[in-house]
């Protein structure tokens, strides 16, 4: 077997590692996105004004009021989850890439750095949890609302709105704290179950210390 080959498969555990964490922190990420980021971007559809006839100056107009609108649809899944878990693989690969260019490599039953690997983890949960509230203040979620329907129910003339929506607000600094402890979680059963991180020095030939 060619060093080339060893060293290739000593970098499959830290890879493996890093694109766990990444697909669950882009699950969450989607979530937090749909759930959890405040946005104005509003799109009525249903029942809409129509639009005015032509007049002439000093003509008198005319106004059409509606009395309100209700949120019925949250923001699209989709193409979302698709960009989110490009984010959580693009940055899982960035992680593990500059980890191994350094020497770092994650073992089993080994003597190693464990807390390293939680440091390493939470860091990237931590960068994940940034990037997604920076994409969430980029591109917004878009949320869709209709005019209230005529006659109303004298019980109840302003429903509440069925949408779910949690307040987070600052998102770079709550997404960022929440990562950063969900990448300091999934360190733990790692730890717990022998993983360890392991410097590699190179010399003459590759030696672990």
């Amino acid at each position: 077997m060619s060093p080339r080959s060893a060293q290739d498969r000593s970098a499959e555990p830290l890879v493996a590692v890093f694109a766990v964490a990444g697909l669950l922190l882009s699950c969450l990420g989607v979530l937090g996105w749909r759930f959890a980021t405040s946005s104005l971007l509003t799109e009525h559809i249903g029942i809409q004004p129509p639009p005015p006839p032509p007049m002439e100056d000093g003509k008198t107009g005319y106004m059409w009021v509606v009395d309100g609108y209700s949120y019925f649809g949250g923001p699209h899944w989709f193409p979302a989850t698709g960009w989110f878990l490009t984010l959580g693989t693009a940055l899982a690969l960035v992680v593990s890439t500059l980890c191994f260019a350094t020497g770092w490599r994650a073992t089993r039953h080994h003597e190693g750095n464990k807390w390293f690997l939680a440091l390493a983890l939470s860091g990237f949960g931590g960068l994940y949890g940034l990037a997604a509230s920076v994409a969430g203040l980029v591109f917004p979620p878009t949320f869709y609302s209709i005019a209230l329907p005529e006659p109303r129910d004298p019980a109840d003339p302003y429903p509440d709105s069925t949408i779910v929506h949690f307040d987070l607000d600052p998102t770079l600094i709550s997404f960022t704290a929440i990562g950063f402890t969900i990448g300091l979680l999934l360190s733990l059963p790692l730890l717990a179950s022998g993983f360890r991180a392991s410097r590699t020095y190179s010399e003459s030939s590759d030696r672990i210390k």
